[in-house]
């Protein structure tokens, strides 16, 4: 007799997401931080000279000052999500942190990822906040994924709401699915979604 091989909860297959987030951002994460270096050597290169005049320098200084912004923004969702969260969930947050993550990648073909907020107010789940990342994260992670011989342009994502619930709608130009390895943990855990022709539509209970 056969037994099921399916994980109790989404706390399970939550940090196999995140580890697979996390390769495709390593070299985005290497290549910020050398561009900072280089950047700013060449700023205190310059900027040692007497004759330098300003204008040598600031392109320098701007390009180092988008690196350093850039890098910041991804170590905020990788810290954010590493840890574990108190609390309802916040789909919104959540959502602009899983997107950061997701658009971090070192193929140059992979999507990048846009978020619309369209929502005015609170965007709090009853869900777990493990079962939310992995609803985010498991469909959009295979979204922006290249293809040989693809060329990618952004994958959208659009929150909005009604009065009982929250909706995340990830717009791609090829469809969506929902991994079949988390469909069932995540309908245990309240998550329910629908998919129309390339668009996957998540609805979270609201808090």
């Amino acid at each position: 007799m056969s037994t099921s091989a399916v994980p109790a909860d989404a706390g399970v297959l939550w940090p196999v997401a995140l580890q697979r987030a996390l390769a495709r951002a390593a070299h985005d994460v290497k290549d910020a931080l050398n561009g900072v270096s280089v950047n700013l050597e060449v700023v205190r290169s310059r900027a040692s000279r007497r004759d330098t005049a300003a204008s040598a320098v600031a392109p320098f200084a701007d390009a180092a000052a988008q690196q350093l912004e850039r890098l910041t923004a991804l170590l905020d969702a990788v810290l954010a999500l590493g840890r574990s969260e108190r609390g309802p969930a916040d789909v919104g947050i959540t959502l602009r942190r899983v997107a950061a993550l997701c658009s971090a990648s070192n193929a140059a073909s992979d999507a990048r990822v846009t978020v619309r907020d369209a929502l005015d107010g609170d965007s709090r789940t009853s869900v777990a906040s493990d079962a939310v990342r992995l609803a985010l994260t498991a469909p959009l992670l295979d979204a922006v994924s290249s293809r040989r011989g693809e060329s990618r342009e952004a994958v959208v994502c659009e929150l909005t709401g009604t009065s009982d619930t929250l909706v995340v709608r990830l717009l791609a130009d090829r469809p969506v699915p929902m991994p079949a390895e988390a469909a069932e943990v995540l309908r245990a855990a309240g998550v329910r979604w629908t998919e129309a022709g390339h668009d996957l539509s998540l609805v979270f209970p609201r808090a």
